[in-house]
């Protein structure tokens, strides 16, 4: 079995995320991540309303997304990185402007190529949606 991340790396790569330009766009904010899960927040500004007036879709995706990762890197082997392999996710509600949606995501299964991740949205305890989350474990590019 492969040598796994350091806490260490695994806190400079997550750290990250919350310095990430898109994700401050997106309204996301990393809380937790540690032991195959993440926990995180989006607060939906003016800025990522659809025509509707709510939630786009495309950022909820996003910020699911980011989520799955932030979980994923807390079990990832040294220097390897993971890239989304697919993505799906079911909306079940709308998140209104002003809402602070509550996002977290659970590793199901980290296997030697794949990592399976659960991840949802809640907004006063209900379920706004729904993720599953595929990443690819990739080495991180060698710097020379």
């Amino acid at each position: 079995m492969p040598e796994p991340m350091s806490r260490v790396q695994q806190e400079a790569l997550l750290a990250r995320m919350n310095d990430f330009p898109l994700h401050g766009k997106l309204g996301f904010e990393l809380v937790h991540a540690e032991h195959g899960r993440a926990e995180g927040r989006v607060t939906v500004g003016p800025e990522v309303l659809n025509a509707g007036g709510v939630l786009h879709g495309g950022v909820l995706y996003a910020v699911l997304d980011v989520t799955a990762f932030c979980a994923a890197v807390t079990v990832l082997p040294a220097d390897t990185n993971a890239a989304t392999h697919d993505l799906h996710v079911s909306v079940l509600r709308h998140g209104p402007p002003g809402a602070v949606l509550e996002l977290s995501a659970e590793v199901r299964k980290a296997g030697k190529r794949l990592i399976f991740v659960d991840a949802e949205a809640r907004l006063d305890g209900q379920v706004v949606a729904l993720a599953r989350v595929t990443k690819s474990l990739i080495p991180f590019p060698k710097s020379g």
